[in-house]
């Protein structure tokens, strides 16, 4: 333990990568709720540590988000389309809704057993959407009979009747949201209008306009400022709450329809699902785009975020739930980055029980061992930030030679990977790590070469090898046949070594200085590596 301790505190000061401060805000994919057998359909927060579902397979479940076990599942109605919401005034009450065949259904249970304690008689077609005013008992609920339905949830009132009836929607009401004051309600639907409401007296305020199709989604900035509604148009609006003639901002990015909106409780995140089957994650402040999340195979449904924005939690037509968390969840080392350090320490804990002692932290989706999964979800965050190639090989040459690093071992971590379908680029990073690991067995150069390119002749890219009997600050120039520069290629400095294989020689893309591919003919390229220099001639074919 002390040698990998003394290791980490060495090479921080080779390869510590500082992000900016809008790093923190990305997500990535830590773990996945596997249960429900038919599409996810409803996700909400009872509190930061439980999760209730509703899926299309009749079932209403509750998730322990420490372990990911479930609590309990309770069978319910079938409907095609369904919502749910947890009072936050009394986080036991749970109720659902949903229809099949033009039947309403709006059922109430406790969060604690699951088990149906009432329903609520008033709608005459399926119940799109349900919301709870901010801690309180008022329930607001959105159906295809176009009304939008205001009650009062009073334990003892489980068959309560509807205290109010909002109408103005011209077709079925697809979301309802309260704002974050409760003075306002704000609603959404197939007649391709947003609407607000004074919800004390029925009063239809605004109508906001501009959707092209029918809006599925709408939501309240944390400061209640800001309105946003998503669309089957695949726009996304960001309205100001005051001024509502026209929207602050278009949003285009989703391919497929927008079925679900969260604001980030505290920062200025917007995150939207789509029916193509990923969720972006948007500055409502600004219009910007941040990043796009992947991983659903199909529709994304249904989105929430905890309570300080830590953990953002996904439902989807592909029957999973899908757990999406900020960079600290995943800087295994604490440093402030996830860089290869942190592939490091799940590659010491690798194979591990956290019972057995490894490092909890490596245990990256929390299911008691630290396996490829957790590998591959380091591996996606070390890529996202940054080109790992001039990084990887001064850090990796220094490691010890310990068992935990042998090229079989990460030969073995990239297959796994392969077979549970880890993305491109995140089989890249492994293959880096391989392939500085590879070098690492191979007995040091007795001499400084530069070899022949490969391919050559070439068009339009090549890979130029070499090796070095010590370590050097290493320059490639490549010149005309009339000795003018064309391009430099700084590799910085680098260890004794064989740099021969793609993911390790120096790399040429044709291009000149300024970005303009080359003309065919004859250039030269001259390796500088220290004292050391040799030319050596290369061909373009066109």
């Amino acid at each position: 333990m002390k040698k990998i301790t003394l290791l980490i505190l060495t090479l921080l000061s080779i390869f510590a990568v500082n992000l900016p401060i809008t790093f923190a805000q990305e997500y990535f994919h830590t773990r996945t709720l596997v249960g429900h057998k038919i599409s996810v359909q409803a996700v909400a927060f009872k509190d930061d540590s439980t999760l209730i579902s509703l899926g299309q397979d009749s079932t209403l479940r509750s998730w322990n988000l420490d372990t990911g076990a479930q609590h309990w599942s309770t069978e319910v109605g079938i409907f095609l389309t369904a919502d749910l919401a947890i009072s936050t005034q009394d986080t036991r009450f749970v109720v659902y809704a949903g229809g099949l065949f033009f039947r309403p259904y709006i059922g109430m249970s406790y969060t604690d057993d699951g088990d149906i304690r009432g329903y609520l008689t008033g709608h005459t077609n399926t119940v799109n959407t349900l919301a709870f005013k901010p801690e309180s008992s008022t329930l607001a609920s959105g159906s295809d009979d176009d009304t939008i339905r205001i009650w009062d949830l009073t334990w003892d009132a489980w068959r309560s009747r509807p205290v109010r009836t909002l109408r103005g929607h011209r077709n079925d009401v697809k979301a309802v949201a309260w704002s974050p004051d409760g003075t306002m309600l704000a609603s959404a639907g197939e007649d391709r209008t947003v609407r607000l409401w004074n919800p004390d007296s029925g009063k239809n305020t605004a109508t906001l306009r501009g959707h092209e199709r029918t809006v599925e989604a709408v939501a309240w900035s944390p400061d209640g400022t800001m309105l946003a509604s998503g669309s089957d148009d695949d726009t996304i609006r960001i309205w100001d709450a005051t001024a509502t003639d026209s929207p602050l901002y278009v949003l285009e990015g989703h391919t497929g329809n927008v079925n679900t909106l969260a604001f980030h409780p505290t920062n200025s995140i917007l995150a939207s699902g789509s029916s193509d089957g990923t969720i972006h994650l948007w500055n409502p402040a600004t219009g910007a785009h941040k990043t796009t999340l992947t991983g659903h195979s199909r529709s994304v449904n249904t989105i929430a975020w905890n309570s300080d924005g830590s953990l953002l939690v996904s439902g989807s037509s592909d029957d999973t739930i899908r757990l999406w968390e900020p960079l600290a969840a995943v800087d295994i080392t604490g440093d402030g980055s996830v860089t290869y350090l942190d592939i490091i320490e799940v590659a010491e804990n690798y194979g591990k029980t956290v019972v057995d002692g490894a490092n909890p932290r490596a245990d990256v989706n929390k299911d008691g061992i630290v396996d490829i999964e957790d590998l591959i979800v380091i591996a996606k965050a070390v890529d996202s930030q940054a080109p790992v190639d001039s990084q990887a090989a001064p850090m990796l040459a220094q490691l010890p030679h310990s068992s935990s690093f042998t090229v079989e071992a990460v030969q073995q971590w990239i297959q796994d990977a392969r077979d549970i379908g880890a993305d491109a680029q995140t089989i890249a990073v492994l293959e880096q790590f391989l392939a500085v690991l590879t070098q690492r067995t191979q007995p040091t150069p007795e001499k400084t070469v530069l070899l022949a390119n490969y391919p050559n002749p070439f068009n339009p890219e090549t890979w130029i090898p070499y090796q070095l009997a010590q370590p050097a600050e290493v320059t490639i120039s490549i010149h005309a046949i009339d000795g003018s520069l064309v391009r430099t290629l700084p590799l910085g400095e680098m260890p004794a070594g064989v740099y021969q294989s793609r993911s390790r020689a120096a790399y040429w893309d044709g291009k000149n200085a300024h970005g303009e591919q080359v003309a065919s003919g004859v250039y030269f390229y001259t390796l500088k590596a220290g004292q050391f220099t040799a030319t050596r001639k290369m061909l373009i074919r066109k």
